[in-house]
C-alpha cells in the first residue's frame, strides 16, 4: 500500500491531461523600472509543461525564468515552494528538485504509476498561525484523498479528505494553497459539476474537509493556484484554445474575474508559504 500511495501523493495534476509536450509561447517581462514604483516581488510561480514562469502581481505579466530542463520528454505537471523557497515538481513518474532561478530540474525520486489520479502539490505550513513552524508537502487527488508526503523518503500518510457537501463529493480539480496567516484554499469539483465548474474551496487544516465557497468560479481546467498581497490567482488551461488564462478570484464569493489571456497553458502553480497577506 505504501507503494501506492506514494504514486497517488506524487503524480500531481495527472488526471488532468497535463502530459502533453506543447511548444509554449513566450511571457513578456512586465518588471516595472528602478524607480522604486510599482516594484514586483511576488513570489508566485506558474509552469507550462516545459517552461517555468514567476508571476507579476503588479502589472499582471508573465516573466519567464527559463526551461524545465532535466525532464527530457516528460511534462512538469504541478510545483510546491516552501518558505525558504525551496521548489519540487512532479512529471507523472518522477519527483524533482526544481531551480527557481532558472528552472532546471533535478531528479529526486523515480516514481510508479497510478490510477488515483492526484491534481495538486503543495506545501503548506504545520501550524498556519506560527511564522517559524514547518512546511509540510501535500497532494490531493481526484477522489478527494488528502495526503502528506515524507520528502526524505518519499513514503506517504493519509491526512484526511475533502468529504461531501449537498451537491455530492467533493475532489480536487487542480491545486491547493497554504499560507501562514491566510490559511489553506483548493480548487475542487463537486458533484455532478464536475469537470465543467471549478470552486474554490477552504480547507479544514485539522480534518482537511473542503468549504466550496459561492457558486463556481465559472471557469475549469484552474489547474494552478497562487497567492499574494491579499490576492488569490488561478491558472487556467484552455484546452478548447489550446491557451491559458490567469484569473483573480474572491475569497469571499468564489466567483473569478479574468487579468490576463495568453498563449501560455498552465498546467500548475505554487507560492512560498509566507507570501504577504495585506497588499
Amino acid at each position: 500500500m505504501k507503494i501506492l500511495y506514494l504514486s497517488m501523493s506524487l503524480l500531481a495534476c495527472g488526471s488532468d491531461g497535463r502530459t502533453g509536450g506543447n511548444v509554449d509561447a513566450r511571457g513578456a517581462d512586465s518588471q516595472s523600472g528602478s524607480n522604486g514604483s510599482n516594484t514586483d516581488t511576488s513570489r508566485v510561480y506558474a509552469h507550462s509543461g516545459h517552461e517555468l514562469y514567476r508571476i507579476d502581481t503588479v502589472n499582471f505579466g508573465t516573466v519567464q525564468i527559463g526551461p524545465l530542463a532535466g525532464l527530457g520528454s516528460a511534462s512538469m505537471t504541478d510545483i510546491a515552494v516552501d518558505k525558504n523557497d525551496h521548489m519540487v515538481g512532479v512529471t507523472l513518474n518522477n519527483l524533482y528538485s526544481v531551480d527557481a532561478n532558472t528552472g532546471a530540474c533535478t531528479l529526486i525520486k523515480s516514481l510508479a504509476s497510478s490510477t488515483h489520479n492526484p491534481t495538486s502539490l503543495s506545501y503548506v505550513p504545520a501550524d498556519l498561525n506560527d511564522p517559524n513552524s514547518a512546511d509540510i508537502l501535500v497532494t490531493a487527488d481526484s477522489v478527494g484523498d488528502v495526503y502528506q508526503i515524507d520528502e526524505a523518503t518519499g513514503s506517504a500518510s493519509k491526512l484526511g479528505s475533502y468529504g461531501s457537501v449537498a451537491l455530492g463529493k467533493v475532489v480536487s480539480s487542480g491545486d491547493l494553497i497554504g499560507v501562514r496567516g491566510l490559511g489553506i484554499y483548493a480548487t475542487v469539483d463537486v458533484g455532478s459539476g464536475a469537470n465543467t465548474n471549478d470552486y474554490l474551496a477552504s480547507i479544514d487544516p485539522t480534518t482537511w474537509k473542503a468549504t466550496p465557497i459561492g457558486s463556481g468560479t465559472g471557469y475549469n481546467n484552474i489547474f494552478g493556484l497562487g497567492f499574494w498581497a491579499g490576492k488569490i490567482y488561478g491558472f487556467v488551461d484552455d484546452k478548447t484554445n489550446h491557451s491559458g488564462k490567469i484569473i483573480s478570484i474572491d475569497p469571499n464569493t468564489g466567483s473569478a474575474t479574468e487579468i490576463l489571456s495568453s498563449a501560455i497553458e498552465w498546467y500548475g502553480a505554487g507560492v512560498t508559504t509566507d507570501a504577504p497577506i495585506i497588499q
